[in-house]
Formats: structure tokens, C-alpha cells, sequence
């Protein structure tokens, strides 16, 4: 009985303070706190680019009337080709009548694609319909002053025929909504821990 009190005894005594023993209640345990590394925060500069300015009108006429010309003329000149190719009489000639159709059909095909396209290059957003309308009273007023005449028809139908798909496609243009000009500060994404040890990303910025 002697023997085992003094072994136990030695043990106890041996044991450092700061380990818990068994029994021992929990006031008496130590206080362990965990600390989590610390960690950089990522910052994040964001820049807004500046807003395309806007394009003159007349920069975007002037445009529209070279694009759908040069276009337009191409078109026609072909267009006039084949339409002689096919009117060729055995005497090896062309129908006026049918060389003017086949012109203007090209023309005013080239015309009717071209002109809303550069315009909608130019962030113009005109109506297509109201500048092929414009395009169809300029040939209506085409065919009337040229009465007929197949050679007055090819020098008035063109300049008209783009003339008005211009002009209609200028007037139903809307005006440009107004552009929010906001400046973007820096941005900082910060890692957390929530009391539960999940971790998170916490974005905080200055917009």
C-alpha cells in the first residue's frame, strides 16, 4: 500500500502545470486560442475608359453619301451589264430601256443595303423603312423628270435615288441617350472568417 501512494505520488508531482489532468474541471483547463495567418488584402484598380465621342452629323452624311455611292455605282454598272448582255438584238445592240433598268435596279439595291449599314456604324440608329421610303420618292421623282427618256433617266435616278434614302434615314435618326459618367476608385477584396469557420471574401471599393 506504501509502495503504490509514493508511486503515485512521484507521478503527479512529475506532470507539468499548463497539461490538464483527468477530473479536472473546466475553469481549470488552459484557454487555447487558435490565430488564423495573417493574410494580404488583393486590391483590385478598376479604370472606366472614357466614352467614344460622338460622331458629327455631317461626318456621318458625308459618309453615307461616299459608302452607298461608291457601292451604288459599282452595283449599277454591273446591273447595266447584264441587262445588255441579256436585251442583245442580232444586230448586236443593247435596249436602252434595258440597260437603265438593270443600272438603277443595282444601284438602288446597293443604296437600300448601304446607307442604313454606315449609318449604324456611326451609332446613328435610323429607320431602314423610312430610308427606303426616301429612296423610292427619289426614283418616283426620277421617273418623273426623266418622261420616258432612258439617258435623262440614268443622270437624275442615281443623285435622287440616294438622296433621299439619306435624307430619310438622317430624319428618323433618334437622338443618343445620355452616357452616366461614373469614376471607379479601388476596389479591395478582403478575405474573412465567419464565427461559424467558414471563410469569405468581403469586397469593399470606393465607386
Amino acid at each position: 500500500m506504501l509502495p503504490s501512494l509514493l508511486l503515485t505520488t512521484a507521478l503527479v508531482t512529475a506532470v507539468p502545470g499548463d497539461v490538464p489532468r483527468a477530473g479536472a474541471s473546466p475553469d481549470e483547463l488552459p484557454l487555447l486560442a487558435v490565430v488564423a495567418p495573417p493574410q494580404e488584402d488583393g486590391a483590385v484598380h478598376a479604370v472606366a475608359e472614357p466614352p467614344k465621342p460622338p460622331v458629327s452629323r455631317t461626318v456621318r452624311v458625308v459618309s453615307e453619301v461616299l459608302v452607298a455611292g461608291a457601292a451604288g455605282t459599282l452595283t449599277g454598272a454591273l446591273g447595266g451589264y447584264l441587262g445588255c448582255v441579256g436585251s442583245l438584238s442580232s444586230h448586236d445592240s443593247c435596249s436602252d430601256g434595258t440597260v437603265a433598268a438593270g443600272a438603277l435596279s443595282g444601284f438602288g439595291l446597293a443604296v437600300a443595303a448601304m446607307v442604313p449599314l454606315t449609318g449604324s456604324y456611326f451609332d446613328a440608329r435610323g429607320s431602314p423603312w423610312v430610308s427606303w421610303f426616301g429612296e423610292a420618292l427619289g426614283a418616283g421623282a426620277a421617273l418623273a423628270i426623266g418622261q420616258g427618256s432612258a439617258s435623262r433617266l440614268l443622270w437624275v435616278g442615281p443623285p435622287l435615288m440616294l438622296a433621299g434614302a439619306v435624307l430619310g434615314y438622317e430624319l428618323s435618326t433618334s437622338p443618343a441617350a445620355p452616357v452616366h459618367k461614373g469614376s471607379v476608385g479601388m476596389v479591395t477584396v478582403v478575405p474573412s472568417i465567419g464565427p461559424d469557420g467558414h471563410t469569405g471574401l468581403v469586397v469593399a471599393g470606393r465607386f
